[in-house]
């Protein structure tokens, strides 16, 4: 009985995993379900099975999804605004308390603002360290 009941945990996990794919959810109970199968032909009882059922599990958890999802993530490539980010250019329009600046960034203008509010000339050079709507946030160089 207590056979079919783990084979039953590593099956479902294993489909279940096949459904949520790259969630990497369910795939570290299929590890727990073996675990516990081999503790269950070593002859222990069943609270030990769920035991280690349940301490492999959290451990794969813990330990490994981190690792796995960093690898299958790969080589994520800002796209669109994001790749402003960092970026460095001259203001054409001064940053004001009062008013937004101006700066040309890949060829696109963008409305700015400094990051600690205050006035910035035209003509310095600022980084962009985020962007908020529709504007960048930055600070001077």
């Amino acid at each position: 009985m207590e056979f079919w009941l783990w084979i039953c945990v590593l099956v479902g996990s294993v489909i279940l995993e096949f459904v949520t794919v790259s969630a990497l959810i369910s795939i570290w109970f299929s590890v727990g379900a073996i675990g516990a199968l081999i503790v269950m032909e070593i002859g222990l009882p069943f609270v030990w099975q769920v035991s280690v059922f349940f301490v492999i599990s959290i451990l794969f958890i813990i330990v490994c999804r981190p690792m796995a999802t960093k690898y299958l993530r790969g080589n994520i490539v800002p796209t669109n605004a994001d790749r402003v980010i960092g970026q460095q250019a001259k203001l054409l329009e001064a940053i004001t308390p009062d008013q937004w600046g101006l700066v040309k960034i890949q060829g696109a203008e963008w409305h700015a603002i400094s990051s600690d509010t205050k006035s910035i000339e035209k003509g310095v050079l600022v980084e962009v360290l985020s962007i908020e709507g529709s504007k960048v946030i930055v600070k001077k160089i």
